[in-house]
């Protein structure tokens, strides 16, 4: 009974770290597209935990700010008033960071401590914490690259940031899943199995593309579909050389790609939902392939949605949410389907 009451409640802790660390992605998303991450010019573990108190305060903030090549090249003549408003909207994501890390530490030591833990699970845990700390140090990188000569991220570092934090997302529910979920007594069929994972990989694939979208600010170039500049396969698309920095670097083929490869991801979900049809699958497992086909779905009107919007802000906050939601449905699928 002991061994249970410490699986459930070690699940919950999980669950309440996962609920972290997805608001942390939503909300970096949604500090991305107001370009508020600029904002904060330096990294101080101990004394950024607190805002600036204090009307001096605020002034040296502003006076580091506008050495910044945003200030200068973006929001040149911007008001106090107005710093302040992006200012906090940096200072509290990386706030929220280390209420998501110390949410995780604190609990592993007592956990530990406690011995509730199983040794062959310790390595995992002790590597999560590690991506923890990764996370932090690549989220500081990618600002940094903003601060030197160009108001902007590196696209590359912005995507391994994005990445990072989804790692951390599947990591911690994959355990949460171990803890909380029945045994399934049904063998999902090896067919099943293998789309669940084709899925979930090149779902993984199209969120990593959709990074480099925002930190090209790609999703700017077009604003029809299915055409863009008019054309069906537009030109320009391989312009850069050698022709593999296209695949990274080139804003129209990041573009091009991401809004099609959606379509080979859909057809995945499809094709997944039809595997899990067959009633000798768990009802957990066919819950799974449903709920990733319906959130696939509305994952792609949402996508077409922001493009014919011309990317307004709340629907492409709301595109990456569900993003978010139909990678953590595509994990319980796989969960489900290796249990």
């Amino acid at each position: 009974m002991e061994t249970i009451n410490n699986n459930r409640k070690m699940g919950y802790w999980l669950l309440f770290v996962c609920s972290l660390i997805t608001i942390l992605i939503v909300f970096g998303g949604w500090v991305r597209l107001t370009r508020s991450g600029l904002s904060i010019v330096e990294w101080n573990v101990l004394v950024g935990v607190l805002p600036p108190l204090s009307e001096q305060a605020w002034q040296n903030e502003f006076a580091k700010y506008r050495q910044s090549p945003e200030y200068k090249q973006v929001n040149f003549g911007m008001a106090l008033d107005e710093f302040k408003s992006i200012y906090h909207m940096e200072f509290w994501h990386r706030f929220l960071g280390r209420i998501a890390g110390l949410s995780y530490v604190i609990p592993l030591f007592v956990f530990l401590l406690r011995g509730a833990i199983e040794r062959r699970r310790i390595p995992a845990y002790l590597g999560i914490g590690l991506l923890f700390a990764l996370q932090g140090l690549v989220g500081w990188l990618m600002v940094k690259s903003g601060l030197v000569d160009r108001p902007s991220v590196s696209h590359l570092r912005l995507t391994l940031h994005l990445s990072c934090a989804l790692m951390l997302l599947a990591a911690c529910l994959w355990q949460a899943f171990d803890y909380l979920l029945p045994a399934t007594q049904e063998r999902a069929s090896l067919k099943l199995r293998r789309i669940s994972v084709l899925f979930f990989l090149a779902l993984c694939v199209q969120i990593a593309a959709g990074g480099l979208v925002a930190g090209l600010k790609a999703g700017y170039l077009s604003d029809t579909f299915p055409l863009m500049f008019n054309q069906l396969i537009p030109d320009g698309l391989w312009a850069m050389t050698p022709a593999l920095t296209n695949l990274l670097d080139n804003p129209a083929l990041v573009h091009f790609q991401h809004r099609w490869f959606a379509f080979f991801v859909l057809g995945l979900a499809i094709a997944q939902y039809f595997f899990g049809r067959d009633k000798t699958q768990s009802p957990l497992l066919r819950m799974g392939t449903q709920l990733v086909l319906v959130i696939a779905l509305l994952q792609v009107a949402l996508g077409i949605g922001t493009v014919l919007g011309g990317m307004p802000i709340f629907v492409a906050s709301l595109h990456q949410t569900v993003a978010v939601v139909l990678f953590t449905a595509s994990l319980f699928t796989c969960h489900r389907a290796y249990s």
